[in-house]
C-alpha cells in the first residue's frame, strides 16, 4: 500500500525545512553530516556548562542518522523521507516518536528525564544563534502544553513531530524559537519571495 503523503507537500512546509536544514549545515559544505550533528551536541552541551561525553554524542549521532540516514543534500534528504513515508504510510507518526526518543535524550544534556528551558535555549540558539531570550521564551511556552516549566518527552516529541509534518503555517513553526516575518532566526516569506524569482 502506498502512501499519499509527500514530504513537503506545500511551499510553507518546505519553507520550514530548509531553514531547519540550512541552519544544520555547520561546516557549510551544501549537506548535513553527522558531523554536523556532533558538532551541533557539542556546542549545545556547552552553552549550559557541559562537555559532551561518549554518551550523550552518541544520542546525537544516533538522532542524526535516524532523522537523515546517510550525509544527504537537501534534496536526497526529502527524498529520503518520501521513501519512509511511502514504506510506513500507517505507522509513520510512531515511528517517528521512537526517533525522537534520541532527540529527546541529546537535548536533555543532563540526563534528569525531562527538559528545562536553558537546555531548549542551548538547542535552538546552536542553530539559530540571533534568537533573542523572547524568541526562546515563546518556543519553550509553546512546547510547554501543561505549563509545568519544562518539557516532558511527550511535548518535544508532538511538537516536532507537527514541526515537520504539518503542511500549513500552525504554532508548532515555533518548535526552534519564534519564526515570523521580523524573526532574525529566518523568514518564510523572504524565503518564498526569493525562491519565486530564482
Amino acid at each position: 500500500m502506498a502512501s499519499s503523503i509527500k514530504f513537503p507537500n506545500t511551499s510553507f512546509q518546505e519553507a520550514k525545512l530548509r531553514r531547519v536544514y540550512e541552519a544544520k549545515d555547520f561546516d557549510n559544505k551544501g549537506y548535513v553530516s553527522t558531523n554536523d550533528w556532533e558538532t551541533w551536541g557539542k556546542i549545545a552541551a556547552e552553552k549550559v556548562g557541559l562537555e559532551m561525553d561518549d554518551e550523550l554524542k552518541g544520542y546525537w549521532v544516533t538522532a542524526g542518522q535516524s532523522y537523515f540516514g546517510d550525509t544527504k543534500s537537501f534534496d536526497d534528504w526529502i527524498d529520503y523521507f518520501n521513501a519512509f513515508l511511502e514504506n510506513n504510510p500507517d505507522n509513520y507518526e510512531e515511528i517517528s516518536r521512537d526517533i525522537n526518543v534520541n532527540v529527546f535524550k541529546a537535548i536533555d544534556s543532563n540526563k534528569d528525564g525531562v527538559v528545562s528551558e536553558p537546555e531548549y535555549k542551548a538547542l535552538v540558539t546552536a542553530i539559530f544563534p540571533d534568537l533573542t531570550d523572547d524568541d526562546v521564551e515563546y518556543g519553550f511556552n509553546m512546547i510547554d502544553k501543561d505549563g509545568d516549566g519544562v518539557l516532558s518527552q511527550e511535548e518535544v516529541a508532538t511538537a516536532w513531530l507537527r514541526y515537520y509534518y504539518d503542511e500549513e503555517d500552525t504554532k508548532y513553526k515555533h518548535f526552534y524559537g519564534r519564526w515570523d516575518e521580523k524573526s532574525r532566526g529566518g523568514s518564510i516569506w523572504t524565503w518564498l519571495t526569493s525562491s519565486c524569482y530564482e
